[in-house]
Order: structure tokens, then sequence, then C-alpha cells
């Protein structure tokens, strides 16, 4: 198994732009988000010699702007993939869905994708001082489990306590958007010692994660924080 980042956007100056949010190939044959610029995610697939044909399985972690911008270009030619979102998306996103004749799957926790990859199902957590209802993906390697991240709103700690109580296995690898771009250097020292606490062996932080908790994580995991390139596979 192996997983892509086919674009990925973090600084200020990205999010002015809207060269901001994520996007992963996970073993050719699933999609997990679509990045927040529909060029740039066209630019990158086409970049990255991806082959959107092979495609079966397109998870949305949350239907924010950022997790969907090139979900269009997919649909549009491939619709052979099964779209799977949280119950709670949007109507006008399940709407839009809905013209393309796509199948989409409202998910439970704990859904299997695929054998070896399951969605954590629905969690809930704060955006802008609302709900948001958000999914990761849960990856079985060999080396333990994988978690990926859009945004991690309901936080990652949490995500990863729910993880390690169903699947009771060591987490190798946490990877993704941590949300922690606005979090006060005390509750960012919290985070990392609890990942910690909690048996986490690496950290990919990306995206909404923020300068200051990369720093963190860095100095906590040393070779074991991962800085992730788009474009080239980690094998898992």
């Amino acid at each position: 198994m192996h997983i892509t980042v086919l674009a990925e956007g973090s600084t200020r100056w990205q999010r002015f732009v809207r060269h901001w949010g994520v996007s992963f190939l996970v073993d050719g044959d699933v999609l997990f988000d679509a990045f927040g610029h529909s060029a740039v995610f066209g630019r990158n697939v086409r970049r990255y010699g991806v082959d959107l044909g092979r495609l079966r399985h397109i998870v949305i972690s949350h239907d924010d702007w950022d997790h969907i911008a090139g979900l269009g270009r997919v649909l549009e030619r491939h619709k052979a993939a099964t779209v799977y979102i949280c119950p709670d998306a949007q109507p006008a996103f399940k709407a839009w869905l809905a013209s393309y004749g796509v199948r989409v799957v409202e998910t439970a926790p704990f859904l299997e994708i695929k054998e070896g990859i399951a969605t954590t199902g629905p969690m809930t957590g704060i955006a802008k001082e609302k709900p948001v209802t958000e999914q990761a993906l849960v990856l079985k390697t060999a080396q333990g489990l994988v978690i990926v991240t859009g945004c991690a709103h309901p936080g990652i700690v949490p995500i990863v306590e729910r993880v390690k109580e169903r699947f009771k296995e060591d987490i190798r690898l946490v990877l993704g958007g941590l949300h922690m771009k606005a979090m006060p250097p005390d509750d960012i020292d919290r985070v990392v010692t609890s990942l910690q606490a909690l048996g986490v062996k690496g950290v990919a932080p990306l995206h909404c994660t923020g300068r200051r908790a990369v720093r963190a994580f860095t100095a906590a995991f040393g070779d074991r924080c991962l800085r992730l390139r788009p474009g080239v596979p980690l094998p898992l």
C-alpha cells in the first residue's frame, strides 16, 4: 500500500489565492478529498501521471470548499467510483453529487471502504463556532495503523482514541491536516504529549496544522515527523 499527496496548501498566501486544502491518493484507486482549487488539482493529476480511471472509491472528509473543489473534474469523466460522505453533509452538496449520477454512500462508524481501508465514520468538531462533522481514513499496514485526516476538526486526539479503542492496535502514523494553526502553544504541547502517550509512532502534519505545531511535532518526534512532498508516493 502507498499514499501520495496530490495537492496541499498550508500557508496564509496559499489560502489567500485558494491554493488551500489537501488531497491524497491511496493505493491507486482511493481518492481522499479533492483540494480547494480545481485547476491546481487537475494540473497535479496530470503532472504526477494519476490515472483517474482507476478510481473506485472517493472519500470526502467533510464538504468544506477546500476539500471538494477538484471533485467535479473527477466525476465529469469517471463515474465508476463510489463516493463516501458523512450523513449530515450539506443538502446542496448531496444534490450536487446526485446530479452526476454516481453512487453515494453515507458512512457509518468504521465502514470498510476496501480491504485494509476503513473510515472512522462521522465525528463532530467545531469550526468557526459551528459544529462540523468529519471522517478520517484508517489504513491497516503490516507495521501498524495509519490515520489520514482532512482537517481533524473533531480533534486529532479524540480521533486517535476512537481508532485505538476500535482496533486495539498501535498507531504507526498520523498523517494530514490536524487543525492546530490557531491553537495556543500550551494546547499544542498537550496535543503532542497526548499523541505520544497514546503510542503514536510518527506524524506527517500538513494543511491546517500550522507552523508552530509543525515545529512542536518536529521537536518531539524528530525524524519520525515526516515532511511529505506532493507527487512522491509514501510506501506504507
